[in-house]
């Protein structure tokens, strides 16, 4: 199968054009896309044609799946289905429970930082999506990392975050949509990760951030939430981010081990969008 390469920015992000996922790959095709991902931090792979599936299928042939969490209310599912469509493919109610949940997306953050195995890689595929609005900006905080300043390296270097899976529900609103049993906090406490990380497969350091982190240091929650939006908007400057514009049948990989994301707002009450999602994990990074 042949294909040709494009990068995406100058900077961040490479388009492996030509790939049909679906029709099978060779083990050196898979290997190329993932150390496309690993040095590029995010793969473009238009034009593909994929149920739920085809896409874990080949999710399989290139990492191990990573599950999403296990949470009351939330069926269970190989795939996440990142929506504002229900079952019949209706456009749900603005006020309505997914449609909420889905528009914590809109903040910066890396996925499944709140639990072990963490995700290493991320997908999502683009089955219906908008007109206006609802870009997947993708920031490489491997660059972001590089551009700081020595004496703030050092500073950042020995600091330690907790990443809680219930901050980022509380940061967009503390409301009935966000609220999970007891059993569900026990399951998913707190898990401690260093604020600056090596990216093992580069051998860079890369920044850790994102909205799932409760705390920094001996910083409390709020002067936390301060120091890190502060951090954040710095290293989310525009030279360091790839926004994607997306068409039916992308495909998007990016390291989520260096590489933070978000979704930009749209109109749920009026525009559909359907996103696939899948993320996997390498037994070397926990």
């Amino acid at each position: 199968m042949a294909w040709s390469e494009r990068k995406l920015t100058p900077r961040v992000g490479l388009a492996l054009e030509g790939f049909r996922v679906d029709q099978g790959l060779t083990a050196a095709e898979r290997e190329r896309i993932r150390s496309a991902i690993y040095e590029h931090g995010v793969v473009l792979l238009p034009d593909q044609s994929l149920d739920d599936d085809g896409l874990y299928a080949f999710a399989e042939a290139i990492g191990q799946v990573v599950l999403p969490p296990n949470v009351s209310g939330v069926p269970a599912s190989r795939v996440l289905a990142l929506t504002n469509l229900d079952e019949h493919g209706n456009l749900r109610p603005a006020g309505d429970v997914w449609v909420k949940r889905n528009q914590q997306n809109t903040l910066w953050h890396a996925d499944l930082t709140f639990m072990r195995p963490r995700a290493a890689i991320g997908m999502l595929y683009g089955r219906t999506v908008v007109s206006d609005g609802g870009n997947t900006e993708i920031c490489d905080m491997r660059l972001a990392w590089e551009a700081l300043p020595p004496d703030e390296q050092a500073a950042l270097e020995p600091l330690i975050a907790r990443h809680s899976l219930w901050l980022s529900r509380r940061k967009y609103g503390d409301d009935k949509s966000f609220s999970f049993s007891e059993e569900d906090v026990r399951r998913y406490p707190p898990v401690e990760r260093p604020l600056v990380d090596i990216h093992r497969p580069t051998g860079r350091r890369a920044l850790m951030l994102g909205a799932n982190i409760a705390s920094v240091g001996d910083l409390d929650e709020i002067d936390s939430v301060a120091f890190l939006d502060a951090l954040t908007e710095r290293a989310t400057a525009p030279e360091f981010v790839y926004s994607h514009r997306w068409t039916a049948g992308d495909l998007l990989l990016w390291d989520n081990r260096c590489m933070m994301h978000r979704v930009s707002p749209y109109d749920t009450a009026t525009q559909p969008r359907d996103m696939r999602a899948i993320r996997l994990f390498e037994a070397a990074d926990a």
